[in-house]
């Protein structure tokens, strides 16, 4: 099982290139999902280590209302709902968050996770180190 130091180093290195993204696609990225219910929890713990290390910063997306920037504590907060609403899709094989059924899809909002500058040159260091996706088997 993936620890938070593990899981926080593929978090920055898989923003080291978009430096944002949605934080239910950005779980089913770094890990290969089994619906073991602690996987989303570590996830939740690996951003809020992040978030209070200055390394990212957690807002809120949507398709009608674009990116918007929430409140240290707000930020908190929302990470800290995330474990609560992932749910495993056997049928797909990954975690989804519960909040955001459709169609329409993308009208909820959800929590974005974005490389603040300090996150950003972690990442850099992170992928010279280790390559992009060093944890997937190479083929």
């Amino acid at each position: 099982m993936i620890d938070t130091v593990e899981m926080k180093k593929r978090i920055l290195a898989t923003l080291e290139e978009a430096w944002a993204d949605s934080a239910n696609p950005l779980l089913n990225t770094i890990i290969d999902p089994t619906a073991n219910p602690t996987e989303p929890i570590t996830f939740e713990n690996s951003l809020r280590e992040l978030f209070l290390e200055g390394l990212i910063d957690v807002g809120m997306t949507s398709l009608p209302r674009g990116s918007e920037e929430l409140a240290p504590d707000d930020a908190l907060s929302e990470i800290g709902k995330l474990s609560a609403h992932y749910k495993f899709d056997s049928d797909e094989g990954i975690w989804l968050d519960s909040r955001n059924g459709g169609p329409p899809y993308g009208q909820t909002s959800e929590p974005e996770v974005v490389l603040t500058d300090a996150g950003k040159q972690r990442s850099f260091e992170i992928v010279d180190q280790l390559g992009h996706n060093w944890w997937r088997p190479k083929l």
